[in-house]
């Protein structure tokens, strides 16, 4: 079927969008060139709801990092371990135990299939580690529609606040991917949604492991929000196992551990303009 600009353009596209959902939605751009402008409604791109009707939020937030140096009202070198895809019981266990030697808490972003089947894990982290919501199957939300998002994003804090007793206030995307659908779904759930501005890059020291260490430290500023995973490919251990080095490194430089609401409640970052 060939789809114009204006087809594109109008409510009556949006709304043959928003009924097929994000698979419709999917094949309606395929037939868009990259000048015409997706449809209005019921695209994953767009941050309005496919009925056109208001939103529950009027704001949301997304973060990359909390303030530093200067900024940071409570002029420390503040830094946010978090980590994402558990719990699970390959490593999460490994993490906690280096964190708890440590003396060191952390923010763990969990998927909701995970929550599902190995919750427990996590039974006493409650009140010490923060938990976020990393979405329920670690679908692409950069592919899927505003209904697709939400749902992802509610089935997940609805299971954690059933098994830990509170419902998360952090929200991670999966791969970083946030479109406009995802950003309203955040906003209305009542989540700020957290990125990252340090992370551990395994890729790059392959044959080299021992020098993730140095790389982590080489990225981490004041106010850095550092991305590791507790679960997922063998590499990832590259991080994990050496979890502690990392940490004594960065409090050698200075630096202390907070979550991450309690690095952005600091205040807002600087400019760095």
């Amino acid at each position: 079927m060939e789809v114009t600009r204006r087809q594109a353009l109008t409510a009556v596209a949006g709304a043959a969008v928003g009924a097929a959902g994000a698979v419709g939605a999917a094949r309606l751009t395929e037939h868009l060139d990259e000048s015409t402008p997706l449809p209005f409604y019921g695209s994953p791109v767009s941050a309005v709801r496919p009925d056109r009707s208001a939103p529950s939020a009027t704001a949301g937030s997304v973060v990359w990092g909390g303030p530093g140096g200067a900024g940071d009202a409570t002029g420390q070198r503040r830094v946010a371990l978090t980590f994402d895809d558990g719990p699970h019981p390959d490593w999460t266990p490994r993490v906690l135990a280096a964190l708890e030697a440590e003396d060191v808490p952390a923010t763990f972003f969990c998927l909701g299939r995970n929550v599902r089947d190995h919750g427990d894990l996590h039974r006493e982290s409650v009140g010490r580690h923060e938990l976020g919501n990393h979405t329920f199957d670690h679908r692409d939300l950069g592919r899927l529609d505003w209904s697709a998002c939400r749902d992802e994003i509610a089935r997940t804090s609805g299971l954690m606040e059933q098994t830990y007793g509170s419902a998360p206030t952090l929200f991670r995307p999966p791969y970083g991917h946030l479109a406009g659908a995802a950003v309203l779904a955040a906003a209305e759930a009542g989540l700020t949604t957290v990125m990252w501005s340090a992370q551990a890059r395994e890729d790059l020291v392959a044959g080299h492991p021992d020098r993730i260490v140095d790389d982590i430290a080489s990225q981490v500023r004041p106010g850095s929000i550092v991305l590791a995973h507790d679960t997922g490919s063998e590499d990832r251990l590259v991080t994990i196992d050496r979890l502690r080095a990392v940490i004594g490194r960065l409090r050698s430089d200075g630096y202390s551990f907070v979550t991450v609401s309690e690095l952005v409640a600091a205040g807002p970052a600087p400019s760095s303009r």
